[in-house]
């Protein structure tokens, strides 16, 4: 009679305990809820939102709105270095201190001007007088008249003596002739060209005749 009310006693202990092995495994493998992080600044309307007090600099949406973006979305940096100056002064940038390089670039503004020549008469009795081309004939409205443009130095090293016109007839053929001037004595002269501009009057017309450069 003892036997089967302690086994009794006993089935009942041990199903109390499973009972609370039981509770205690399922508790532990229930999942808690993860807490949510915290947003990040982002750029746009996000981050003016979860954090009022980020950089929205540089903001870019989708595209559509936004003039000369090209949808994608991103966010482009601003250049960090100035760009180069069109003209004045400007520094090589690959060397610093004492060794910087300084150059000056030519401010142009408006359209450039060809440059005015120089209007010339001859003058007969020049020295080492020789033949020299010239670059332009520009005949006048009276069909007689012919405007020519040269390059020469400067005088009194470089001084026109005087033309030459041969007709033929199809051609008409102009020469210059240059030379120093043999009164200046020994000087020297600036060894630039000049472009310069003399009239020669033709004694015939020149009536559909072409121009021939005699040098």
């Amino acid at each position: 009679m003892h036997q089967p009310l302690r086994a009794l006693v006993a089935t009942v202990v041990a199903a109390a305990a499973l009972t609370i092995v039981v509770a205690t495994t399922s508790s532990a493998a229930t999942p808690v809820a993860a807490e949510p992080a915290p947003a990040t600044p982002g750029a746009g309307a996000a981050c003016a939102i979860d954090n009022p007090d980020c950089d929205d600099i540089g903001f870019v949406g989708d595209g559509d709105n936004e003039p000369g973006s090209s949808g994608s979305g991103v966010v482009t940096a601003p250049p960090t270095t100035a760009p180069a100056p069109s003209c004045g002064p400007t520094a090589d940038g690959s060397r610093s201190g004492p060794n910087t390089t300084v150059a000056t670039l030519p401010c142009l503004s408006g359209p450039q001007r060809r440059p005015q020549p120089l209007i010339v008469v001859p003058r007969s009795g020049m020295a080492n007088v020789r033949p020299i081309a010239f670059t332009s004939a520009t005949i006048r409205s009276d069909d007689r008249t012919v405007d020519i443009q040269f390059w020469g130095g400067v005088e009194p090293c470089s001084v026109l003596d005087h033309v030459d016109v041969a007709y033929d007839t199809d051609t008409v053929t102009i020469t210059l002739w240059d030379g120093s001037d043999p009164n200046a004595g020994m000087v020297a002269c600036e060894d630039i060209a000049m472009l310069k501009q003399v009239t020669v009057p033709l004694g015939q017309a020149l009536a559909g005749r072409r121009i021939v450069d005699g040098a």
